[in-house]
């Protein structure tokens, strides 16, 4: 599964599941970042930065597929983090490679790089630095009002009929959860219902959609707001999904659809993604999308069809 941004999201959204997830304290709030280090352009997935200066940094890497440049790759991102921030090199900090899947050996022995619970790098002072860990392992050790464990729930189930079964226990932990804005839960629940479409393919999309409005929502406009919002987004995504695979589009004229899409209300992407199947050609596809605009406009369906 390519799961890893869901996690990136999960912890922007909720910093405090990484160290739920770990089990290690949280000695002040955290803020995650995504961080460009410029002398080389290259993206450093997720770094927690603490709101008190005496509290260690942490660096996380999620990992869903077999990589034997994961540690030098993380080792390098420490190295560039701290080079650029000079100010900051005295801190105490601390990365861990977080594994959704254990990696499958080519041959017959265990590569040094797919060991799981295992410390890869120690300082001067023999202090843990570097060291992977395996999901699952982790989430089995936590317990069961979790919220780490209530949203991660898809990651450790077997079957669709678990998920039907127990969807609403776990949206009801969630929400139970102290401390949770309204809006915190309502995205906690999106990555939830993710985790659940990339894990189980033949869940229906509108059983997918139905998990997400299970329990009655807070009556607060930002709520319904932020939840629409998602919605909507969610339903662009496997929208565009199923474009891709009937027909064959250019990235270019995908991205245009997208943004027409994104003109369209939450009933009418549900509609579209059940009509995809009847229409042909571009041509179709643009003239249902065109119905369905507030304004119709035609120069822009014109550029889109060129």
């Amino acid at each position: 599964m390519k799961t890893d941004p869901l996690f990136y999201e999960l912890f922007q959204t909720a910093p405090q599941i990484y160290f739920e997830l770990l089990q290690i304290p949280q000695p002040c709030p955290y803020r995650f970042e995504s961080i460009t280090v410029k002398a080389t352009e290259k993206r450093i997935d997720g770094v927690l930065e603490p709101t008190k200066p005496d509290q260690p940094i942490h660096f996380v890497e999620v990992q869903a597929a077999p990589d034997e440049e994961i540690y030098w790759r993380v080792t390098r991102e420490v190295a560039t983090y701290f080079e650029q921030r000079p100010e900051l090199r005295g801190r105490e900090w601390q990365a861990v490679v977080i594994w959704l899947g254990k990696p499958e050996p080519k041959g017959k022995e265990k590569p040094w790089w797919a060991e799981f619970g295992t410390v890869l790098l120690y300082d001067g002072q023999n202090k843990q630095r570097l060291y992977s860990v395996d999901i699952i392992d982790l989430l089995k050790k936590l317990p069961e009002d979790s919220l780490a464990l209530n949203v991660l729930r898809p990651l450790i189930v077997d079957n669709e009929r678990q998920v039907r079964q127990n969807i609403v226990s776990w949206v009801e932990q969630i929400r139970a959860t102290p401390n949770l804005s309204p809006e915190t839960e309502q995205r906690l629940l999106m990555v939830m219902a993710q985790l659940i479409e990339e894990k189980f393919k033949t869940l229906s999309y509108e059983e997918l959609i139905m998990m997400l409005q299970l329990t009655p929502l807070r009556e607060t406009a930002s709520v319904q707001k932020v939840l629409q919002e998602e919605l909507q987004s969610f339903s662009i995504d496997k929208l565009i999904k199923q474009i891709k695979r009937k027909f064959k589009f250019a990235e270019s004229t995908i991205a245009k659809i997208d943004a027409r899409l994104r003109q369209l209300t939450l009933k009418d992407l549900e509609i579209l993604f059940e009509a995809i199947f009847d229409l042909a050609t571009l041509r179709e596809l643009n003239a249902w999308i065109d119905s369905r605009l507030p304004q119709n406009d035609p120069s822009q369906l014109a550029n889109l069809q060129h």
